[in-house]
């Protein structure tokens, strides 16, 4: 996910500063103004970039496949919430993307929800993450190829990776169709901005890694079904079994490679070839890779999402990882080490693809806005096609009934006494959670009943409970700022 400094940006860090000196920005509620920020400083150097991991069917708890993933751009892209219906395009439409490339579109493209960056020219990009009518996810990492293009590299006519995901959504009737997807436009338009980036890409039997460099050469692997997978900011594909049809891969993928002198010698190994030689150790990946892959090793074979969203909210408390010791060394967000959960988390999603379930319902994403230690993941259906105002309102500033700034406030409240507050924090959180998950098999047995007479009605109530819910998530965020400002 390319980055690129520009006025909004240094909006939002004045903006951050006014926070830090105790000049506040108009909250909801007067105890929220009081709120004392002057400790508010991000130590850290590194550059946020995002995490994804899938879970196969065979190891999840109700059999659904699952595609989660921590959006960490930072800069402030406030994230909205949309529904997109299916549409019918003409035989000559075509569409434009970011870099000038002009895309035939289909037929058809499929109906779907999903999370956008309040405006495609602020990071550049929009569609981070969503899931389609036939419940195909598509979620997107960056990543590093070995000796990329010098810069300035952006040539007119390719796709930028949120334009990738946002086409598999729109083309995809399966997981491997999305694949197909990909690929075949990183082969015709190759790759805009970034030097490599990844996608995960599941439907309910089945989940794939998509890995593309920059000048369009890509491969993608399967999930085994009883198996978990997780990706950093490298791309991790291995030796490539060029017979096997769990592998997929573009007709140049080993011709460049020579071409370039980076030739294996020995099987095909991807990742070795294409991977930047200093990230593929570096504790800025393999920490997160490491303790992703332990928390998911501890739910073995019965994965759930509330199990993610701990994985999402994890900074390696209790490791050797963990500068903060326990937190009495301040926030965890603060610290030279890169941990899974971020204070540049935008969103954090959970989806579930559940094929016996039709698709309004059976396609479910949770969702949590801005860091996710501090915010609430609340349940949104592709069935409920009315998206609440709030949470498709905001910029790179602050903004008043934004469910967005809601949650970035009270992750910067939080952060000023991280250890004074979380535990409070957590416990209120948690309970909002477990109530949402208790109601869950009543309220999708509900929607079902209706599905069965009226889908129409089905959907409504389904916009309903996903509004009426994610209202009280802002009534919620709003009182722990509350909490913050006292404490």
């Amino acid at each position: 996910m390319h980055k690129r400094i520009r006025l909004g940006t240094v909006i939002a860090l004045l903006a951050c500063l006014l926070i830090s000196s105790g000049v506040f920005l108009f909250l909801e509620t007067p105890a929220a103004q009081q709120v004392q920020a002057s400790k508010l400083h991000y130590k850290t150097p590194v550059v946020e970039r995002c995490s994804s991991l899938i879970v196969g069917k065979n190891v999840s708890a109700d059999g659904s496949v699952i595609l989660a993933h921590n959006e960490d751009l930072g800069n402030y892209p406030a994230q909205h919430h949309v529904y997109v219906p299916r549409q019918a395009h003409g035989p000559n439409e075509f569409i434009v993307t970011f870099d000038g490339a002009q895309v035939p579109q289909p037929s058809v493209t499929y109906a779907y929800i999903a999370t956008e960056i309040f405006d495609i020219d602020y990071c550049p990009g929009q569609t981070t993450s969503g899931i389609n009518e036939y419940q195909v996810a598509v979620v997107n990492n960056m990543s590093y190829r070995r000796d990329p293009e010098p810069e300035p590299h952006h040539p007119a006519g390719r796709i930028i990776w949120t334009e990738f995901t946002r086409f598999a959504l729109e083309r995809a009737t399966t997981a491997r169709e999305a694949v197909a997807v990909i690929g075949h436009l990183a082969s015709k338009y190759k790759l805009g901005y970034d030097t490599g980036t990844m996608f995960g890409v599941t439907d309910p039997n089945e989940g794939w890694w998509v890995e593309v460099t920059q000048e369009g050469q890509w491969v993608a692997q399967r999930v085994r079904d009883d198996s978990t997978g997780f990706r950093a900011n490298i791309f991790r594909i291995g030796v490539v079994d060029f017979g096997d049809p769990d592998f997929m891969y573009s007709e140049d993928l080993v011709s460049y490679a020579k071409s370039k002198g980076w030739d294996s010698f020995g099987p095909f190994n991807f990742s070795e070839v294409y991977g930047d030689p200093d990230k593929l150790n570096n504790p800025y990946n393999t920490h997160r890779e490491d303790r992703a892959k332990y928390l998911l090793g501890q739910h073995l074979p019965s994965i759930k999402p509330e199990h993610i969203m701990a994985i999402w909210r994890d900074h390696y408390e209790g490791t050797d990882w963990d500068q903060t010791i326990g937190y009495t060394k301040g926030s965890p967000h603060q610290t030279y080490e890169r941990t899974l959960c971020s204070i540049y988390t935008e969103v954090s999603v959970v989806c579930q693809s559940r094929g016996w379930l039709p698709a309004e319902i059976g396609a479910l994403c949770w969702r949590a806005m801005a860091t996710p230690c501090t915010s609430i993941y609340t349940p949104w259906y592709l069935g409920g096609k009315d998206v609440p105002k709030e949470f498709q309102t905001g910029d790179n500033q602050y903004t008043r009934k934004s469910a967005y700034w809601t949650f970035r406030y009270l992750a910067l409240s939080a952060d000023i006494r991280y250890g004074r507050t979380i535990k409070e924090l957590k416990s209120e959180i948690q309970a909002f959670e477990k109530d949402e998950m208790e109601s869950q098999a009543q309220i999708e047995d509900a929607a079902l009943k209706l599905y069965a007479k009226d889908k129409a009605k089905a959907s409504e109530y389904l916009s309903k409970y996903t509004a009426e819910l994610a209202e009280k998530a802002i009534q919620k965020g709003n009182s722990l700022i509350e909490y913050c400002g006292r404490h």
